[in-house]
């Protein structure tokens, strides 16, 4: 279905009459959140062709090495190939389109579980039993669809689009940014895997991200408490691609003085990849749709070597507090959303603004 199908069924206003109302402070239409023709388009338009992150560098550091992660409703398999180079593909046998692994692991070919057809780590067909006696087979005609994959640091991204934009070329806006933000956190070990599958669209998580508004209510004992979050002290910046946050650490563990440190950096890609750190605890992960009213969401915690093991345990507590207050909070509003009696929000474009520039980001994605 198109936008215009879609328009039509549920009486969205204008492209003009969508984007004029964002410029004046209105939000999206509730419908882009509700209706599972607008999540099969975002689909079509925004997850089959957008950077996503995957993995740390380190689960793909040997030939062999391979991992499985999801773009949007695509399956994606990354191998480091004996080569030495990164290669990405649908993590689909091209026989039954059975997935071919799950997880993470190492091995010197890939062999589907259900017939037994085994792709080299380039993703070229090796053999299928009982081939021998298919007049004309040919393995070398057939391999895994490919997807785009590239290294931003020391994270791993990937692509459904084959033939998609260099993330680097999406991403050059806030690179002098990042690049000192994934320097510091290179040296950070992994802690642990968070993962939260929420009952609401992933918009609204994304939404929730992407601005602080909410963080000195919502999260008064958790990041509220941590973090400096009031206007003049928080920044927020947004690019075309790109939202940036950046605020001073307030309080730490046993009246520690903060002063000095570098504080709070976050880094929003489109659509839902995300990475932070302070001087203690950093993080990266990303948010999947599951469909029109469920998204899932991962987040990859790393701390500090050297850092007082108290306030690392203390930290993480506060991100997963702080994360699960962010999930009740989107799962509340998804059901405000279905009540339909309110066809749009009204922002606070000066605390909000990276909102604005995520929802036509968004919107204008289902237009192209």
């Amino acid at each position: 279905m198109t936008l215009e199908a879609v328009r039509q069924k549920y009486g969205l206003p204008s492209d003009a009459e969508i984007l004029d109302g964002l410029d004046r402070g209105h939000t999206l239409p509730a419908e882009l959140y509700l209706a599972p023709e607008v999540h099969e388009l975002e689909e079509e338009k925004i997850f089959s062709r957008s950077w996503l992150y995957a993995c740390h560098e380190s689960v793909l550091a040997k030939p062999g090495d391979y991992t499985v992660t999801q773009a949007g409703n695509t399956p994606i398999i990354i191998t480091r190939g004996r080569d030495g180079e990164l290669n990405g593909f649908v993590n689909v046998c091209r026989h039954r389109l059975h997935s071919l692994a799950e997880g993470s692991g190492n091995k010197p070919l890939l062999q589907c579980p259900y017939h037994g057809w085994t792709y080299g780590l380039d993703g070229q067909l090796r053999s299928a039993p009982r081939s021998d006696r298919e007049p004309g087979f040919d393995c070398s005609t057939i391999s895994l669809a490919r997807v785009s994959v590239e290294r931003w640091d020391q994270w791993v991204f990937v692509n459904p689009d084959p033939d998609a934009e260099p993330l680097r070329d999406l991403t050059a806006e806030i690179r002098p940014r990042t690049d000192q933000l994934n320097a510091d956190l290179r040296d950070y070990r992994f802690e642990v895997r968070y993962e939260y599958d929420m009952a609401c669209n992933w918009k609204i998580w994304a939404e929730n991200a992407v601005e602080c508004y909410h963080c000195p209510t919502l999260h008064r004992t958790s990041f509220g408490k941590t973090y400096h979050v009031t206007p003049d002290d928080y920044l927020l910046e947004s690019g075309e691609h790109t939202i940036w946050h950046d605020g001073p650490i307030k309080w730490l563990p046993g009246g520690v003085d903060p002063t000095g440190l570098k504080g709070f950096r976050f880094a929003f890609t489109f659509p839902s990849s995300f990475f932070a750190l302070d001087d203690y605890v950093g993080f990266i992960g990303t948010i999947v749709p599951r469909g029109h009213d469920r998204s899932f969401a991962y987040v990859d915690m790393y701390s500090k070597p050297g850092s007082d093991p108290a306030v690392v345990e203390e930290w993480l507590k506060m991100w997963d507090q702080t994360l699960i207050e962010d999930q009740r909070a989107t799962e509340v509003q998804q059901i405000g959303y279905q009540s339909r009696r309110i066809p749009t929000g009204r922002l606070m474009l000066d605390s909000e603004s990276p909102l604005r520039a995520f929802m036509r980001r968004a919107y204008t994605s289902l237009t192209s």
